[in-house]
């Protein structure tokens, strides 16, 4: 199965933002037994750069953790094409329609948010961390 992660999700996990980071470690811990396939956006690679910036974590240290992270989670590609499908669409938050798309051009069969109400045009299930959980274990 091929599970695509929301940048909220993301940063839950890598920021260890509480109460959410327990649901995103459980299911980072399924792609690194290979129960499941994990995917996230270059898109929310750049976002999480910032967010440890923000952090005041070094450069250096930044890059491991995004190394680590994508050992496990595949980026997948925000390009030309997913840009021009996001702009086309029915969706009312470019971002979150870029996000879609990136997972469309991936093949992925879920979506995981903590905002389902930004994935309304989907045609992909959108699932919050939980009902992932509860839904696939």
């Amino acid at each position: 199965m091929k599970v695509f992660w929301d940048t909220n999700v993301v940063l839950d996990f890598m920021l260890g933002r509480k109460p959410w980071n327990f649901q995103a470690a459980q299911i980072f811990s399924l792609a690194s037994t290979n129960t499941i396939s994990l995917f996230c956006s270059t898109l929310s690679l750049a976002t999480l750069s910032y967010y440890l910036e923000r952090e005041h974590i070094q450069c250096i240290e930044i890059f491991e953790k995004i190394g680590d992270f994508i050992s496990i989670c595949a980026p997948t590609t925000v390009d030309i094409n997913v840009a021009k499908s996001a702009l086309k669409s029915s969706f009312k938050d470019f971002e979150d329609a870029m996000q879609y798309f990136s997972a469309v051009s991936e093949g992925c069969d879920v979506i995981i948010t903590r905002n389902k109400k930004d994935f309304l045009e989907s045609k992909i299930q959108v699932l919050e961390p939980q009902e992932f959980l509860d839904e696939f274990l």
